[in-house]
């Protein structure tokens, strides 16, 4: 039986509490900071050795996946955790219908990132091994935060450090070997995502097997009638305020001038990936709370989950500004303008900050099943960063397009703010 959340990341017997809290974040943190400290590897040899057009494609590849793993967080893992508080049928019916899905919804994933790549020209080869690694990350994504809700914390952890450890040990062979081309870098995306899954056990793959047999489809159409289509809506409006630049500088402009945004973002990715992945612990946490009713707990849970992300974007802004300013080569050999790089990592920079305060309250607002009013609020803002994202693409450039991304965040969270005041005026 699994270990229940809390013991799996308990700190030291009688500990403080501010040493409890930086042993759990500090804990639940290492896997997310180890993949991208991976990425940031991966980012900074890839943008020295190829051509802005490919360094493009991978980073816009960097875009899409993500993507897909919220898309199969939206769809599969927040009906097993929603079913926390049902009873042990449910909760079984549930995990199996999911678990069942899971498959389908990582081969959907890579021919999402395969058709991509295809309308960006991409070569055959290389867009087949990262349509692989689409797949294959989808379907960690979806064990590890599976694992999360199981309390399986050390378990999800080791799966991002294998997956970190392969990229890292790999980057430095082909290094070594003076092997950095496209075609290499993307059949070591796809062994990393691969070996990623190795720590999940045989008894996962066990049961994932099993629910192809025991899973329902009706079973899921009822969560999907009910859960996921809200959860789902809010995701993609979500993207369309979040990644709307990279999808509308990529196909307008091309990979070689999205590469330009991607070489600025490259250094605030730590805080990204950390406001990425947070979430898939805070929100079994808070949904537990929620169904025990201690909603006392909630306030400092947010208070903790808001302060855990500053400090790591301020940490972020410390490194990108330290690597601005004492050693610019890491990412200028490429012949990118210094100028440039620096006010598309501060603007990035921006938008992360706005972040912090929204994924809290976003959180909370999941875990207390507010789906639909979620995706309400993606359904003005998606829009609004959209059209402003491709005016300032049209009539200022590319760089100018994350503008559009920063307004939509900041209407995100004055909504979600509004959202929680009137919950808790009722």
């Amino acid at each position: 039986m699994a270990r229940p959340l809390s013991s799996a990341l308990a700190p030291p017997a009688q500990a403080p509490s501010w040493l409890a809290n930086l042993w759990r974040y500090g804990l639940t943190t290492a896997g997310p900071v180890a993949t991208s400290g991976a990425h940031f590897l991966a980012s900074l040899i890839f943008v020295r050795n190829l051509p802005a057009s490919e360094f493009g494609l991978f980073s816009f590849v960097l875009v899409i996946v993500p993507f897909a793993m919220s898309m199969a967080g939206a769809s599969l893992v927040l009906p097993i955790n929603a079913a926390m508080g049902e009873p042990a049928e449910i909760r079984a019916r549930t995990e199996a219908s999911c678990l069942k899905m899971n498959p389908a919804f990582a081969a959907l994933a890579g021919l999402a990132v395969f058709a991509f790549l295809a309308l960006t020209r991409a070569p055959l080869l290389p867009s087949l091994l990262l349509a692989g690694f689409g797949a294959a990350l989808t379907f960690r994504w979806f064990a590890r935060s599976f694992a999360f809700v199981q309390g399986r914390a050390k378990i999800a952890i080791a799966s991002d450090l294998a997956y970190a450890g392969t990229l890292v040990v790999g980057l430095g062979a082909l290094q070594l070997l003076h092997r950095v081309e496209f075609l290499e870098g993307t059949g070591l995306l796809l062994l990393a995502a691969l070996t990623g899954l190795a720590p999940f056990g045989m008894g996962f793959f066990r049961n994932q097997i099993a629910a192809l047999k025991t899973g329902r489809l009706h079973d899921y159409r009822a969560i999907f009638r009910d859960l996921t289509r809200w959860s789902l809506t809010g995701v993609i409006l979500s993207e369309l305020t979040v990644n709307a630049q990279a999808y509308l500088v990529t196909f307008l402009s091309g990979p070689g001038p999205f590469a330009l945004l991607a070489v600025g973002q490259i250094l605030m990715r730590p805080a990204s990936l950390v406001q990425s992945a947070l979430p898939d612990m805070e929100l079994p946490r808070m949904t537990k709370a929620l169904a025990s009713g201690k909603t006392d707990r909630l306030s400092r849970m947010m208070r903790d989950f808001r302060f855990v992300l500053i400090a790591i974007w301020l940490a972020t802004v410390a490194l990108a500004a330290a690597i601005l300013a004492f050693a610019p080569e890491l990412l200028l050999k490429k012949g990118y303008p210094l100028g440039d790089i620096v006010l598309v990592t501060g603007i990035t920079a921006a938008i992360m900050l706005v972040r912090c305060f929204r994924a809290p309250p976003a959180t909370f607002l999941q875990a207390a099943g507010r789906f639909k009013a979620l995706a309400g609020i993606g359904l003005h803002t998606g829009p609004i960063s959209l059209c402003l994202t491709l005016a300032f693409l049209l009539a200022m450039g590319p760089i100018a397009s994350l503008l559009g991304i920063l307004t939509g965040e900041i209407v995100i969270v004055w909504k979600l703010h509004r959202l929680m005041r009137d919950r808790k005026a009722s």
